[in-house]
C-alpha cells in the first residue's frame, strides 16, 4: 500500500459516464483486449460453457443475462456461440452507462441476430436484482455473464451471490477479473487509498472472487484468458492525449497529473512503468493485463 496521502480534490473516473467510456475506449485500443477475448470465446468458451449447460426443452429459450455489458462487442461473440446449441435465446442487457446501451442497440440494427431478443436494463446490477427479485414468476438464467464490472458494485460479496441466486440448476455464471499477479492487481494493492478512495472503484482479483465462493459453497473454476501485455509507453509522453486517458484508467482519477500531489504522481508512473507492473522490450513499455474467467456453476 502507498504511504502516500493527499486524496482531496480527486475524483473517480466513474462519476463521469461519458469520460469513463473515453478511457475504457483509449485503454482497448492499445490492448488487443477485444481480439483476444473473442478468440477466447470461440475457441475456449464453447468447451468450458456452452457444452456444459443444460439440454432444454423444445420450444424454450436460453436465458441470458449480461451485468455491465459495455457496448456489447463480446456479448455478441457470446451470443453467437451460444447460438451453435440454442435456436432461441431471451437476453437482458445490464448495462448502467446510457451511451454505451444506445451503441449496443446501434450495432444491432448494422448486424441483427435472428431469433434472440433482447431486453435492455439500463441501470446497476443492484437495481436490476431488486427489480428481478420484485417480479412475480421471475425467470432465472441458464447463464449470466460479468466481464470486468465487478470493480464497481456496491458490495462484492452480494453481487457475486446474488447473481448466483438468479441461476437456473445446472447454470452458469462466467466473472473475468484481473488476476492476483497481473500489473491492475498490483497497482490496485500499492495505491488503494488513490484508487479507492471515493469508494467507486473495489479492488477485486481472481483470489476474492474464489474465496467469496469457496466461502458461500459454490462449485467454481478458473481459467486464464491469454491476455497481452499492453504499450503503454503514451502514457509518459507529455501532451499525449491518448496518453492521459490510459493514465487516468489505470489510475481510475480524472485529470490525475493535475489533480494529484506531485509526489504521489511521480511514485504512481514509477511504478506502473517499473518491473513490478511492466516489462520494457524494444523501447516500448508493456504493462501486464492478466485476467481470468471465473466460472462457476450452480
Amino acid at each position: 500500500m502507498s504511504t502516500l496521502k493527499g486524496i482531496d480534490g480527486m475524483r473517480s473516473i466513474y462519476h463521469d459516464a461519458n469520460y469513463y467510456a473515453q478511457t475504457v475506449e483509449a485503454f482497448t485500443e492499445l490492448s488487443s483486449r477485444l481480439s483476444v477475448l473473442k478468440s477466447w470465446v470461440e475457441t475456449v468458451f464453447p468447451i468450458e460453457v456452452v457444452n456444459k449447460l443444460p439440454t432444454l426443452a423444445t420450444g424454450t429459450s436460453l436465458r441470458i443475462l449480461g451485468v455491465g455489458t459495455g457496448p456489447g462487442e463480446i456479448d455478441r461473440d457470446l451470443l453467437a456461440q451460444h447460438q451453435t446449441r440454442y435456436p432461441e435465446i431471451s437476453n437482458v442487457v445490464n448495462e448502467p452507462i446510457p451511451v454505451y446501451v444506445e451503441e449496443y442497440q446501434q450495432a444491432l440494427l448494422d448486424w441483427p441476430i435472428p431469433d434472440v431478443t433482447f431486453d435492455y436494463r439500463v441501470q446497476t446490477f443492484e437495481e436490476y436484482h431488486e427489480d428481478w427479485t420484485s417480479e412475480a414468476g421471475r425467470p432465472r438464467f441458464h447463464f449470466i455473464s460479468a466481464i470486468s464490472v465487478l470493480y464497481y458494485v456496491d458490495d462484492v460479496e452480494k453481487s457475486i451471490m446474488d447473481m448466483h441466486e438468479m441461476l437456473e440448476d445446472g447454470g452458469r455464471m462466467m466473472i473475468i477479473v484481473s488476476t492476483d499477479d497481473s500489473g491492475e492487481g498490483r497497482l490496485w494493492r500499492k495505491f488503494s487509498r488513490l484508487m479507492f478512495a471515493d469508494t467507486m472503484l473495489k479492488y477485486v482479483t481472481t483470489g476474492r472472487v474464489r474465496d467469496i465462493l469457496t466461502r458461500n459453497g459454490v462449485k467454481h473454476d478458473v481459467v486464464r484468458v491469454p491476455y497481452k501485455r499492453v504499450d503503454i509507453s503514451c502514457c509518459f509522453e507529455k501532451g499525449d492525449e491518448q496518453g492521459k486517458f490510459v493514465t487516468d484508467f489505470l489510475s481510475h482519477v480524472i485529470d490525475l497529473e493535475n489533480s494529484a500531489p506531485k509526489k504521489l504522481v511521480e511514485e504512481f508512473f514509477d511504478y506502473i512503468g517499473g518491473p513490478e507492473c511492466s516489462i520494457k522490450e524494444d523501447g516500448k513499455i508493456l504493462f501486464d493485463n492478466s485476467v481470468d474467467a471465473v466460472i462457476a456453476r450452480k
